[in-house]
């Protein structure tokens, strides 16, 4: 049944049955976003109706508690794209499966992804866990990691500030959703290599009967402390064949739990725990799980599965929430902080019609917050916003990427869309309104600005773009950076409840033009679609498909 709130979400529906292990219950709500922007507005509604946030992938790694689940779950499933930027650098969404990144790379014949063949999962929980198998570890080709934390707003983290060893990441005790990631392949392959690791990869889980019955693989993480795998601890404890219920650890590999047909999560950690407890009675191995539990446990399994090492607990009753993206109680003891610098939105820019080949990973938007709302508010002339454009891993210069222009001399140029240029919108934070402001800068300093009412509509005094009407136009540019800074006197008019929507672009002559965060050419908030024939002209004033911007 529909939700009152964002499209993608539906009311009491069962899950257990989309998660590998096939155990669990049901969600109270439930949501499938199609897009980076249906994402943000699903955790905006559920965090102002101060419901708990779960993230699930595929479930490939997830076991959800048994009962309802009293918060809004979000599965990632939906989010799909991918997009091949240019030879060597492939961006991938957070539910496109290991098997596809596979695949992907042998259609165009790139080493380094071949070893994600058949493993479980998708591209997000590969990232957030640093997953690694057969030789491979996704560290060693994602080099830009995309998040997204409970206000909305994108992030573009570094692979070296992400991954900190195995299984080990930023993001594992950090509340923020893996939405995307780019990779890196830059060496080729002929398609009899990849296919001959993507069988062996295959044939090795057939071997070990990976695919008997429900499972998410490894249950525990290995010790290296230990100085064996965790399967080995396991097959010396006497483990294989164990049951809890119809759970019961492989007869094939002994850190591998199935669920014969009936599991329920309570059976399935309390098989884990015993295998937890014999592994350090009997060889002194002290182990972590590595499958994450969603949702309420009690005490005692929190207690004799060490639930509460896999990331932060929140107390109801005589059980926790443990495996959650947000809770509001957990929230509220931030509230009070006091404010400091924030990135408020960080995007890659895609061209506009998601051509392959012809995207550009060497440019970036970053939007910052300087200062509060409440004292932006107290101190409207002081600098509130900052707008960035960046460079990012390129030896590219400013030159090589904004080749077109301008004849004038630095300062306000009319007409400056005929150069190259950075462009920012600054739309009105009411959805039903929609008045916004351009802004447009070269690496150079020349800019030119303009407010419309509507769609193209300019307001009658901006018909001839003219700076007077800008006196506090403030750029500034650093070796691999120039932005512009505005005050709170300038976007008041725009903030509507702590709000303002965003749209970057670029304009670098010829065919070339961007946007950040992207849209669909095919509707408002879809998901990419490779089939649908692209808009017949770039249009960048649409202000409904804007970014929605949360203030703080």
């Amino acid at each position: 049944m529909r939700a009152a709130g964002p499209s993608c979400i539906v009311e009491n529906q069962h899950i257990g049955s989309t998660t590998y292990y096939s155990i669990g219950g049901s969600a109270a709500f439930y949501a499938r976003p199609k897009s980076l922007a249906d994402l943000a507005e699903c955790l905006n509604w559920a965090r102002e109706k101060s419901l708990p946030i779960a993230i699930l992938g595929s479930g490939s790694n997830a076991l959800l508690a048994d009962g309802t689940f009293n918060g809004l779950v979000i599965t990632l499933c939906e989010l799909t794209a991918s997009y091949w930027e240019n030879e060597q650098t492939l961006f991938v969404e957070a539910g496109v499966t290991n098997t596809e990144v596979a695949e992907i790379c042998l259609d165009a014949g790139r080493a380094g992804a071949a070893w994600m063949y058949r493993m479980p999962g998708q591209l997000g929980a590969t990232v957030r866990m640093n997953a690694r198998c057969y030789g491979g570890e996704i560290s060693q080709i994602a080099v830009d990691i995309f998040t997204m934390d409970v206000e909305g707003r994108l992030r573009i983290r570094s692979g070296k500030e992400v991954f900190h060893g195995y299984k080990k990441t930023l993001l594992m005790d950090s509340p923020e959703v893996v939405v995307a990631a780019r990779l890196f392949l830059p060496t080729t392959a002929s398609r009899e290599e990849l296919l001959a690791i993507m069988e062996s990869c295959e044939s090795d889980r057939h071997r070990k009967h990976h695919f008997d019955h429900p499972s998410c693989g490894s249950t525990f993480k290995n010790n290296y402390a230990v100085g064996r795998p965790s399967g080995q601890v396991f097959e010396q404890c006497g483990l294989k064949g164990a049951r809890r219920g119809q759970s019961e650890v492989s007869q094939f590999h002994a850190n591998f739990v199935w669920n014969l047909g009936n599991a329920t999560a309570h059976d399935m950690l309390s098989l884990a725990a015993h295998m937890r407890e014999r592994a350090f009675t009997l060889q002194n191995a002290d182990l972590e799980l590595e499958v994450q539990p969603i949702g309420l446990f009690s005490d005692q399994i929190i207690q004799d599965c060490a639930l509460d090492r896999l990331g932060p607990t929140v107390a109801e009753e005589d059980a926790k929430w443990v495996g959650l993206l947000w809770h509001a109680r957990a929230a509220s003891s931030h509230s009070s902080e006091e404010f400091k610098e924030t990135t408020l939105l960080e995007s890659p820019y895609f061209d506009y019609f998601r051509t392959p080949g012809k995207g550009q990973p060497e440019i970036a938007l970053r939007l910052v917050q300087l200062i509060s709302l409440s004292e932006a508010a107290s101190n409207p002339e002081q600098p509130f916003l900052r707008w960035e454009t960046h460079l990012k891993n390129t030896n590219k210069t400013w030159n090589d990427l904004f080749p077109l222009k301008p004849t004038q001399s630095v300062g306000f140029v009319d007409e400056l869309w005929l150069s190259s240029v950075s462009e920012l919108f600054i739309a009105n934070g009411d959805p039903a309104k929609t008045d916004y402001l351009e802004f447009e800068c070269t690496p150079d300093g020349h800019w030119i600005a303009i407010a419309f009412d509507g769609p193209r509509k300019r307001r009658p005094e901006h018909s001839t773009p003219n700076a007077k009407f800008w006196p506090d136009f403030k750029f500034e540019r650093e070796e691999r950076c120039f932005s512009v800074t505005f005050n709170h006197s300038r976007l008041a008019a725009m903030i509507h409840n702590s709000q303002l929507r965003i749209q970057a672009c670029l304009s670098l002559g010829g065919e070339g033009f961007y946007l950040a965060p992207h849209w669909s050419p095919s509707g408002s908030a879809e998901c990419w679609d490779t089939q649908h024939k692209p808009d017949v002209k770039p249009d960048f004033h649409q202000p409904q498909r804007f970014w929605r911007v949360a203030l703080l």
